[in-house]
């Protein structure tokens, strides 16, 4: 039961991203939001390092150098694609094209990690081109267009932030490969500040600014540190991919009186089933004649949707 509170908690603080972000995005710039969220988030982890008396664990050789700093520069990317996202769409849509996250991750694997793709993997990656096409089914003009593009330019950057940093983490600790790269992103985002000016922003924008770096940056990754020590990657991953999407829906659609079509329904629910397949692609559960019911079903599903504008 406590692994699964750590789950909704971690997935709480990851969606109210969007919340803080469409309170501050008018006050204040993309790449500014971003330099104020690596920054703060990277005090939170010291902090956490230092009351937690494992300061140590934030050691750094001179080899290590280069791989975080490429690390922290696809933190980088990755914030700032999915920061200014919310400028262009809905915190409904970015909930639901996140999905495609753990795609993303799979192909990366298959690249850098040498792990072989399956017939179901390129199932859920047709899955995810019928997904994202519902998804836009409003028209390619649309003005949520652009916001789509940058949530998935995101998505691919944390991929590569994923992946990666499973890499590192067969020499470093949690903690390091979260630390140096959030150091690395602020460092990278300072030229942001040029021109800034702190008398122009309200008092209530830098409450909202600290909360992204806190809660939303912060505890999620605390949390999802907790939930790991209580749940399986795997599970936790499924979950995740489930309860993000459901929870900006909620804060979307509650908050900001967002509209949730038909065409969103259909092709996050494509999206969502195609990161599942991927993660339990592998199982046991997975024999030829459970593969051979899902293909009959995905088939049934898909020639049932009609492909029309919403």
């Amino acid at each position: 039961m406590k692994g699964i509170t750590y789950v909704l908690l971690s997935q709480i603080c990851f969606a109210l991203i969007g919340v803080f972000t469409k309170y501050i995005s008018p006050s204040v710039d993309t790449f500014t939001i971003v330099f104020f969220r690596v920054s703060i988030a990277a005090i939170f982890f010291l902090i956490l390092a230092a009351a937690t008396k494992n300061i140590r664990q934030l050691s750094l050789k001179r080899e290590d150098i280069r791989p975080f700093f490429f690390l922290g520069v696809m933190v980088a990317f990755n914030f700032v694609f999915f920061i200014a996202a919310f400028s262009y769409t809905s915190i409904v849509e970015v909930g639901l094209l996140c999905s495609v996250t753990p795609i993303f991750v799979y192909l990366m694997a298959s690249k850098v990690l040498k792990e072989k793709i399956t017939s179901m993997g390129v199932v859920a990656l047709a899955i995810v081109i019928v997904g994202i096409y519902l998804m836009n089914s409003t028209g390619f003009e649309s003005s949520h267009l652009m916001g789509n593009i940058f949530v998935l330019l995101s998505c691919v950057f944390a991929a590569g932030q994923v992946t990666y940093t499973k890499l590192e983490e067969r020499d470093h600790t949690s903690l390091d490969t979260v630390f140096w790269p959030m150091l690395v992103a602020s460092i990278f985002m300072s030229p942001a500040l040029v021109g800034f000016s702190f008398s122009s922003v309200p008092l209530n924008i830098y409450m909202w600014i600290v909360l992204l770096g806190v809660v939303a940056t912060g505890f999620s990754y605390l949390f999802f540190a907790k939930a790991l020590e209580h749940l399986e990657a795997g599970k936790y991953s499924i979950m995740s991919v489930i309860a993000f999407p459901l929870i900006s829906i909620i804060f979307g659609v509650g908050l900001f009186g967002e509209h949730l079509t038909a065409s969103m329904i259909y092709g996050g629910s494509l999206l969502m089933l195609s990161a599942v397949i991927v993660h339990y692609e592998k199982s046991p559960l997975l024999n030829a004649g459970f593969v051979r019911m899902m293909n009959q079903k995905l088939l049934r599903i898909l020639l049932g949707l009609r492909l029309k504008k919403y």
